[in-house]
């Protein structure tokens, strides 16, 4: 996926958690339409400040590639691993977790929100961002 793929999907209405489950369509097979239903509310950091909808959406293609559907402490465990790996990697490309630290703005002031956007962020360094957070959600399931 590259960044005009990213920018026409979200002009089509995806959010940043449902890209990164979008790239994962052919991996997640028949769980893909529960995987994208699951995320349809948690974009741009559930707009309370909190984690990156692209990050909820990365931990969850791990969760339904690695995790299971009982209690099942190997599968946890694993899915642990997977979950502190893609924190390693992540935190090379940002130095946060949330929209408000990976933008610099809050958007959910009106204000920022208008900066956000004459500043591109939403279609300059976010869509970057997905791009990043795909490749290390590609190389955590490879391996």
């Amino acid at each position: 996926m590259d960044v005009e793929t990213v920018i026409k999907l979200t002009d089509e209405g995806y959010d940043c958690a449902q890209l990164v489950i979008k790239a994962f369509e052919d991996e997640l097979g028949d769980s893909f339409d529960a995987a994208m239903k699951s995320v349809s509310c948690m974009s741009m950091g559930l707009l309370q400040g909190s984690l990156c909808g692209a990050v909820i959406g990365a931990l969850t293609v791990i969760g339904f590639k690695y995790g299971s559907e009982s209690p099942n402490i190997s599968s946890k465990g694993i899915c642990m691993i997977k979950r502190e790996m893609f924190f390693s990697e992540y935190r090379k490309i940002t130095n946060g977790t949330t929209c408000p630290e990976i933008l610099g703005l809050d958007v959910r002031k009106n204000e920022d929100n208008i900066r956000a956007i004459k500043e591109n962020l939403f279609t300059d360094k976010c869509p970057r961002m997905f791009i990043d957070i795909i490749d290390i959600v590609k190389r955590i399931i490879a391996t």
